[in-house]
Order: structure tokens, then sequence, then C-alpha cells
């Protein structure tokens, strides 16, 4: 496709998205380049500002392109893959692609549990419980957003000096309160909140891959919580499962 068919029965907005597509597809647009403004757009195809957003919304949600309020919209950079083998962290899939993973402390702090909280850990609303918001970076570029509580039965494994470093759980690895411990997550497809979109640098509402997870100790207690938003355009997470006898797979 290289121009828009107004006698086609195909929308225009689809039209526009596929040219667009293609272009990024035979390397036209590279990972990182910006694509023409809105209203670019709209002048050199003569399409209506409804249309144009539909189609950048549109490869938004593919992940092919990426929208940076006050700065444009950008062909996406590669997806890091991570996948759901066991003891295979993010930090690990990351150094494997080559790419340096770090972080960035928003805040570490002892606050008041609030309802939600307090009844994962089985506590009175209001007892302290220890919260560390963090930004994962990847080559600096902020690209998750952690806010992770620990248990007030945890506070003597706390280690600071590993905020900054390896996986989401080192910071608890101080003593032997992770031995024997297990995890739970559940992953779910949501909007960027107001607050998530400022700090990961996107468009409000933009594509994101939820994680929360969940960590017991072996005694059944939980010991940590996590809620981690990755953008949408990424982040792809592979799970990975044995042959179905059932069908062949």
């Amino acid at each position: 496709m290289t121009s828009i068919e107004r006698d086609s029965p195909l929308p225009l907005y689809y039209q526009l998205k596929q040219l667009l597509a293609e272009r990024i597809a035979i390397g036209e647009l590279e990972p990182g380049d910006i694509l023409p403004t809105e209203e670019q757009l709209q002048e050199t195809y003569q399409l209506s500002r409804t249309t144009v957003r539909q189609a950048l919304k549109e490869l938004e949600i593919e992940g092919r392109v990426s929208r940076h309020r006050g700065r444009g919209t950008f062909v996406s950079q590669p997806k890091i893959r991570h996948s759901s083998e066991p003891h295979f962290s993010l930090t690990d899939a990351l150094l494997q692609q080559g790419i340096q993973p770090s972080w960035r402390v928003l805040s570490a702090e002892w606050v008041p549990a609030e309802v939600d909280v307090a009844s994962t850990f089985d506590l009175e609303p209001g007892t302290p419980v220890f919260r560390l918001r963090r930004l994962r970076l990847t080559n600096e570029e902020p690209i998750g957003y952690h806010i992770a509580h620990a248990a007030p039965a945890m506070a003597a494994s706390i280690d600071k000096s590993q905020f900054h470093s390896g996986g989401s759980l080192r910071y608890l690895r101080g003593n032997d309160g992770l031995l024997g411990s297990y995890a739970n997550r559940t992953l779910e497809a949501i909007g960027a909140s107001a607050e998530a979109a400022d700090l990961l640098d996107v468009e409000e509402g933009s594509p994101t891959l939820l994680i929360r997870r969940k960590v017991v100790s072996r005694d059944g207690a939980v010991i940590e919580t996590l809620q981690a938003m990755y953008r949408g355009d990424r982040l792809q997470y592979q799970i990975r499962q044995g042959p179905d006898t059932r069908t062949g797979n």
C-alpha cells in the first residue's frame, strides 16, 4: 500500500496504519525515529484528526510506536523478551539481550499500611510496612514502575545497599527470610495511570503490562507484595508450556 484509496472498503484509519506499518517494516522508519506529526499526516493524506489519531493509537496498541507527551510519536525499540522460566529473572533476561539494567529509587520508607495492603499481610490497617518505589531502567531509559511492600517481619532483611542493583527481590536477601519461599504472579493489560505515564514518559492510557507478585514464606505468611507496571511497547512476556498430550502440541 503506497497511498490512501478513498474508494477502498478498508477504513481510512486502517489504511494509514498500514502505510506507516509498512514504512517501519522495510526500515524506512527505524527504531527511535520520530513519526510525522498529526498535523503533517492530516495534511499529507487529507485526513481528519480523528482518523489520524485512531491510526496512531492502533500502532501504539500493537507496540509498533510509542507516544511521548510533548515530544511526539516514535518508532518503538525492539521489545525486551522475558519468560516465565523458574530462576530466570528479568535482570538475567536483560543482560542476556545485551541490555544494561539499573534502578532509580523514588522512595524507600516505612508507611502506614492501607486497607488492601494490610489485608494482604493480615495486619491491622495503619500498621507500618516498608514501601519501596523504584523505576526499572534499561540503558537509563525507564521501562517499569515498581511499588513493593514488605511485611514488618522482614525488617531485619532489608538491605539498602541493594536498592540500586540486581533483581527486584535482592533488597530482601539480607538473611534467610526468603529461604523456602515461593511467588505467585498475575499479569494484566491496563492503561497507564497519570502517575505511571509521567514516570515512564508515555501518554496517559498507553498500554502497560501490570504484574502483581506475592511472595509467600515457607510457613505460609506473605512477606512481600509487588505491583510492577511495564511499558507495553518495551516488554514482551513469554509463557512456556510443555507438550499437551490431549492436543498433540
